[in-house]
């Protein structure tokens, strides 16, 4: 799901979007410590983040995301 939600932010915003795909149950917590916080909140798995920010929770919303992020490029173009 991670790959297709990546493949419609890329053709939709091109290189002005990245996603990345992290499995911190094999890397580990320590380099990612917002994930680490919102974790111990009782967030389920999948957590999408935002420019480091969680925003999103036990599922891959490819709207949602596209959503904010268009939220997001507006802001950062004014």
């Amino acid at each position: 799901m991670t790959a297709k939600m990546s493949e419609d932010l890329k053709q939709t915003y091109g290189d002005k979007v990245e996603v990345k795909y992290v499995n911190v149950d094999q890397v580990g917590l320590a380099d990612y410590p917002v994930m680490n916080q919102v974790l111990q909140m009782g967030y389920p798995y999948p957590i999408t983040l935002i420019n480091g920010q969680p925003k999103f929770a036990g599922g891959i919303m490819t709207p949602e995301v596209k959503q904010v992020i268009d939220e997001t490029l507006k802001g950062s173009s004014n």
